[in-house]
């Protein structure tokens, strides 16, 4: 597994070795990433330097690395389960094509309460004639 480890390591370095001034162009964390693994440090090391997870390192390089060899970087727009990665007017509440999710408020009632209603708060007109 370490050798593994090691070729994809050093078949990325030699990607970014064709663009020299790729470091400089990038962000600072995203930089100096590159730059270690341009020293020759490993992705642990660079990881350790970073504060960072080593598959963030790994998604630094391979990233860099795809811009330094000119092939074109898509981002892709990932979500989970139930995500609603454009929310629209709805503020991504309501109807998820799953059914309801319970968050609509109760059903108004516009009709007159009853008027024999004995209820605390309510009017009682039979009691008022």
């Amino acid at each position: 597994m370490q050798g593994s480890t090691q070729q994809r390591l050093e078949q990325l370095v030699e990607l970014l070795r064709l663009d020299p001034g790729l470091p400089e162009q990038l962000p600072g964390e995203e930089g100096a990433m590159v730059r270690g693994a341009l020293a020759g440090q490993s992705i642990y090391e660079i990881a350790s330097d970073a504060g960072a997870a080593e598959s963030r390192v790994w998604q630094v390089l391979s990233s860099a690395a795809r811009q330094a060899s000119g092939r074109k970087i898509e981002q892709v727009e990932t979500g989970g389960l139930g995500s609603d990665t454009d929310p629209g007017v709805t503020g991504g509440y309501g109807d998820t094509g799953f059914g309801s999710i319970g968050n609509e408020p109760p059903e108004p009632i516009p009709d007159e309460p009853n008027e024999s209603s004995s209820e605390p708060g309510g009017s009682n007109v039979a009691d008022a004639r």
